[in-house]
Parts: structure tokens; C-alpha cells; sequence
């Protein structure tokens, strides 16, 4: 009589333990789907290998070489502060062509100064750039906007409006992303959003 109730709840654990690992891999299933329907529905923002992040000590890097853990640097309140590169994204063959805006300096130049070249600055049509009015995403940009400028001779922040906006200006093979702490950093001086 021992060795059958022994056996019955040695055979009782044992089923208990099937049914729950075959309700995990259910449930993984599950985690699995929904990861790759978020997937679908992610708006991908990055920028080419070559963009120029703005570190920290004021040198200048290929978004490419930036490591995780390193210091950038990013506006807030009208004066440049230093944040921490808290992830990397790098895309393979990534599916959206960027878009690129050139910007001019919101101010007119005096004729007495010398001329400013327009900046270029591409990424995805879906990353975000911080605008005078908030955040916003490169494919809504219009003339209107105005987006800050770090200006590495003065150490001073800049606006600059948003000349021309030109979707599908080109397509990489591959393409990276920043996360930092602060949620946003600079690129070619301007500063852009991680989010």
C-alpha cells in the first residue's frame, strides 16, 4: 500500500510538472508572437556609419566608433551638458532610405561676416530631432521649424531653420542608433532625439 501511494504521487508530481513546462513553451510561444509584431510595427530610426557624434571633451566620432558606456554631448536649457551612451543600435541592410535637411542659421549674417555653409543631416524619415516646438520627426519637418545648434568655437547653443527637406536622399547597408540617458545627443552639432 506504501509503494502504490509512493508511486501515485511520484506519477502526481510528475504530471504536474509536464503540465506546467507545456504551458511555458505556450506561453513562450506567445512572447515570441508578440515580440515579432512589435517588430513589424517599430518606426526604426538611425543614421548612416559616418554621422558625426559630438563627445563629451568636444572631439567629434563616427556614430560607428561610439561605444556603449561613453560620454556625449547634448543641449539643455540653452547650455551643452554631457550624457551617457546607454545603448547601441546597429541595423544590417536596413529597409528605409534616409532623409536628408539642410539647415541654415535662423539669424540672417551680417555682409561684413563671412558666410555659413548649410548643414546637411541625414537619418530616417521616422527619427526624431529636438525643434524649438519639441520633438519631431524628420518627415514632418517644414520650413518653419528651427532646431539648436551647438557652436563648438563658442560653446554656445544656436537656432537654425530648416532650408530644404529631401525624402529618399539615399540608402546604406548599415546604419546605427544611440540611446543615452539624457535622451538625446548631437549629430554634426545638432541635436537630435533617442526617442
Amino acid at each position: 500500500m506504501i509503494k502504490l501511494a509512493s508511486t501515485s504521487l511520484l506519477l502526481l508530481v510528475s504530471l504536474s510538472v509536464f503540465a506546467q513546462t507545456d504551458n511555458m513553451s505556450v506561453g513562450q510561444i506567445k512572447s515570441e508572437e508578440t515580440i515579432k509584431v512589435s517588430k513589424k510595427k517599430k518606426r526604426y530610426q538611425y543614421f548612416s556609419g559616418s554621422a558625426p557624434v559630438t563627445m563629451a571633451d568636444g572631439s567629434v566620432k563616427p556614430i560607428a566608433d561610439v561605444k556603449i558606456g561613453e560620454h556625449v554631448k547634448t543641449c539643455r536649457g540653452g547650455k551643452t551638458t554631457a550624457t551617457q551612451v546607454k545603448q547601441i543600435d546597429v541595423f544590417n541592410q536596413p529597409y528605409s532610405a534616409l532623409t536628408a535637411f539642410y539647415l541654415r542659421p535662423a539669424e540672417t549674417v551680417a555682409e561684413s561676416q563671412q558666410i555659413v555653409p548649410a548643414l546637411l543631416i541625414e537619418a530616417t524619415p521616422d527619427h526624431r530631432v529636438q525643434t524649438s516646438h519639441g520633438k519631431k520627426r524628420m518627415k514632418k519637418l517644414s520650413k518653419k521649424d528651427v532646431l539648436y545648434h551647438y557652436e563648438p568655437a563658442t560653446g554656445l547653443v544656436s537656432l537654425w531653420k530648416i532650408g530644404a527637406v529631401k525624402e529618399n536622399a539615399r540608402r546604406v547597408t548599415k546604419a546605427y542608433h544611440l540611446e543615452t540617458v539624457d535622451g538625446t545627443y548631437l549629430v554634426d552639432n545638432v541635436m537630435v532625439a533617442n526617442n
